[in-house]
């Protein structure tokens, strides 16, 4: 098995339309390509988004894991932390896109600060158009949209509850030690706000949770 620096965990239901965007935003990185893998975990999804993967799974880009049923963004989220092959992991949704300098900020931050376990970064809300509707804060809102973690450390903390269909990342939050996660003051991800948002999607509104 190869290992890499940075495991991409990419949670998708019913996303064709969106995750194109979503999986070309995480292949144009200012890191090696070796550096990483992008990881796809669909939920079982009824509308065209593996067909939207195909291209990138022939050219090796992307690894697709399939759930046979719907199981929750709890347990894909696990079952792409499992079968992830990073030093670190990070979570993008499928309906987001990142920075280009998304993935080198936050992995040579950890590679030289060994003392955390994590590190999120501010994160812009854009609409459909990707027009900017505002920069938030992980200080100010509680929330961690593209936050890094050292794999090791969630294998001994536990990974996501495969049993929570909401609140998933809030409860595994919980139970990360805050002192070990470090805040980079730069937005570096962009979370895509429409009605129809992985959030609202699995049934979450605003929930005070990591996204």
């Amino acid at each position: 098995m190869r290992y890499v620096d940075i495991s991409v965990i990419v949670v998708n239901y019913n996303y064709g339309k969106l995750i194109r965007r979503c999986i070309r935003s995480l292949l144009h990185q200012d890191i090696h390509p070796d550096q990483y893998e992008i990881i796809v975990v669909d939920d079982c999804s009824t509308d065209d988004s593996v067909e939207a993967l195909e291209t990138f799974i022939k050219e090796g880009d992307v690894r697709l894991i399939r759930n046979n049923e719907n199981l929750g963004i709890g347990a894909s989220a696990q079952i792409g932390v499992a079968n992830s092959r990073g030093k670190y992991f990070v979570r993008v949704d499928s309906d987001d896109y990142a920075q280009p300098t998304f993935l080198y900020m936050l992995y040579n931050f950890l590679r030289f600060a060994p003392e955390y376990v994590g590190v999120c970064c501010d994160y812009f809300i854009t609409n459909n158009e990707e027009k900017i509707i505002s920069r938030e804060s992980f200080k100010e809102k509680g929330l961690a949209c593209g936050l890094m973690l050292l794999t090791s450390y969630v294998e001994i903390i536990g990974s996501y509850n495969p049993d929570k269909k909401v609140f998933e990342d809030k409860d595994l939050f919980e139970r990360i030690d805050h002192n070990k996660i470090y805040h980079l003051p730069v937005p570096l991800y962009s979370y895509v706000k429409h009605g129809n948002s992985t959030t609202d999607r699995y049934g979450k509104e605003e929930q005070g949770a990591l996204h």
